[in-house]
């Protein structure tokens, strides 16, 4: 069966060749340009640098520029940081330069070498925003609340800052005593469902320790009901501030709901045991240093969801600086730093997470991952196998392990992972569809057919209409020759709801091609190869249909594409058959292309 489970990952770092600009005179002053035709025209290793001496191969300006450039281009933040310090040395007044290393530093957790760059910034640009958080976070940190409400009063409200900075104003505000101030600072959150959250839960926080409790009460019990599920971090607040209160019941409930919509949660474990043995909690921040390194953190996190992770980094970064010993925060740095495949500064994060805190097991799970993504899966393995014995209530580890297994193709070790992670529940819901679908993918991949497609059925129960299930099942239909017409109307739904996915299109112009409907064939495929232009597989379907149409030539561009591109054995040998012309497609008797 010809699949498409292995996935190739292809990353390529180009160099970033800026002298163009940098020769406009658009980043270095006028006077670092040559202007006479002898400097111009000069032979190589003739260069002068920028103050007329000779060129220094290594050690120029502009060389320490363009190694900046490239190192932040894959990803080395540091040495990109230390080149524009450097740089920065040499023309100390270029005020985009000034901002660039300011951020490098930061993102880098170089916090007081940042506040350096942001002190200078700001001297002739009171508003610009990062700059401003910078100094406005370490003026909380210090006490000097005053100064940093007038700081951050003068800052640009672009961008994230239209969140962060009413709530680091906010906790300045609460740190100078004005509460009443705070909170009505909180109130130009609102308009906004997202806004909406975190001011609730920041209003609430606020309250708290004012030891303004109608307030807390109804802030944080408005927050909580505002969407299906409330966020986690809302649910510790609220459950933190029933517990003071004593009113037990009511956090019970609270986190009964919260669990009905996430009950694998590790997360909320202690504060459901202290709630069930009714032992007080502490507040979720006990000053303005917390609260405003909370506020940078769920900005930050949501940032991240949203793949806006350069400015997520700068800000965990400040709110680890305000509050290193936060677990949660520090997790996020490594799930930012593994999406930036920086892995090994990620492995190193994870282990600085407190080993007592529940965040713990979701780094070592993010860990198990970093280790494969660096070829160490025997270690990986190791890590997953310790965790799953360690929780035997769990299915996450063991689901972990089959997913690792499964994309390195050792299907059938992944098959008995995935077996113990299903055998672990009690009752099979919804949530579990993935899990099957997973599964599934192991269990025809180790040539499991009938178990495969009972896990793809009950994966389609659990959750109608799933794509990606949809599409599996349907393409393996194809495959088989079986049940063609249900095959089709599963993929048709699949392309309905993604289609922009290469892989679904590729699906259904191949249960098209396998129906004898060869010309509307062509014109899926034709998409297919355009969003995944590297697959073997797609291009050797696009290559059979344009034969059977009688576009020839075309038919054995694609499979030559398709050897090309590293296809596995079976399909490789089919390719090179066609290729010579000892095998070539045929069109299926009318009789035999449905079932």
């Amino acid at each position: 069966m010809l699949t498409r489970s292995k996935m190739w990952r292809l990353t390529a770092a180009l160099p970033v060749v800026l002298v163009g600009c940098a020769a406009q005179g658009d980043f270095f002053p006028a006077a670092a340009v040559a202007s006479n035709d002898s400097q111009i025209l000069s032979g190589p290793g003739q260069e002068t640098e920028r103050d007329g001496q000779s060129l220094a191969l290594g050690r120029s300006t502009f060389g320490k520029y363009l190694v900046a450039r490239h190192a932040e281009v894959i990803g080395d933040y540091a040495t990109a940081a230390d080149m524009l310090a450097a740089v920065v040395q040499e023309v100390p007044d270029h005020e985009n330069m000034l901002r660039r290393v300011h951020l490098l530093m930061a993102t880098e957790g170089r916090i007081a070498s940042a506040r350096e760059y942001a002190a200078r910034i700001v001297e002739s640009e009171p508003s610009a925003p990062f700059a401003a958080l910078t100094l406005a976070a370490d003026e909380i940190k210090t006490g000097a609340y005053d100064a940093a409400v007038e700081r951050l009063r003068e800052a640009d409200l672009g961008g994230a800052n239209r969140l962060v900075v009413p709530l680091l104003t906010a906790w300045a505000l609460a740190g100078a005593g004005d509460t009443d101030g705070a909170l009505d600072e909180l109130e130009t959150l609102g308009g906004r469902e997202a806004f909406d959250v975190i001011g609730g839960l920041h209003t609430g926080l606020i309250a708290d320790l004012a030891g303004r409790s109608e307030v807390a009460a109804e802030a944080f019990a408005k927050t909580a009901e505002s969407g299906a599920i409330a966020p986690l971090r809302v649910v510790e607040a609220y459950a933190s501030f029933l517990s003071r209160q004593g009113q037990w019941e009511e956090a019970q409930a609270m986190l009964g709901a919260f669990l009905e919509g996430l009950p694998d949660s590790i997360l909320i474990e202690p504060t459901l045991t202290a709630v069930q043995t009714q032992q007080s909690l502490p507040p979720v921040v006990d000053d303005a240093v917390a609260g405003a390194a909370e506020a940078l953190s769920g900005v930050a996190r949501a940032l991240s969801r949203e793949g806006n992770s350069p400015t997520a980094l700068y800000l965990v970064q400040v709110a680890l600086d305000l509050r290193p010993e936060d677990a949660s925060t520090r997790l996020l740095l490594g799930q930012i730093q593994q999406d930036q495949d920086r892995l090994d500064l990620a492995l190193a994060t994870y282990d600085a997470v407190d080993s007592t805190s529940p965040y713990s097991w979701l780094a070592r799970l993010s860990r198990a991952q970093v280790l494969e993504d660096q070829g160490e899966l025997d270690s990986a393995v190791a890590l997953l196998e310790a965790m799953i014995d360690e929780r035997p209530a769990r299915t996450d580890a063991a689901h972990t392990l089959g997913d690792l297994l499964r994309v390195n193709e050792r299907f059938d070790d992944a098959v008995l992972a995935y077996d113990d992670a299903i055998e672990r529940i009690e009752d099979v819901g919804q949530r579990h569809w993935r899990l099957l679908y997973t599964r599934g993918i192991a269990l025809e991949r180790s040539k499991q057919w009938d178990r495969a497609e009972a896990d793809f059925l009950t994966a389609l129960d659990l959750e109608p209409d799933q794509p990606h299930v949809l599409n599996y099942l349907g393409y393996s239909w194809v495959e088989q020759g079986v049940h063609l017409d249900q095959a089709r109307e599963m993929i048709e739904k699949a392309v309905e709801q993604r289609p922009r996915d290469g892989f679904i299109a590729d699906s259904m112009g191949w249960v098209l091609y396998r129906m004898g409907e060869y010309e509307p064939a062509v014109v899926h495929l034709e998409t297919a190869v355009a969003l995944e232009p590297g697959d073997p597989v797609i291009n050797d379907h696009l290559g059979d249909a344009y034969w059977l149409v009688g576009r020839f030539q075309e038919a054995k561009f694609q499979w030559q594409r398709a050897l090309d591109a590293d296809p596995e054995p079976d399909l490789a040998s089919e390719i090179e058959a066609k290729l010579r012309g000892d095998k070539r497609p045929v069109p299926l008797p009318p009789g035999e292309r449905e079932s």
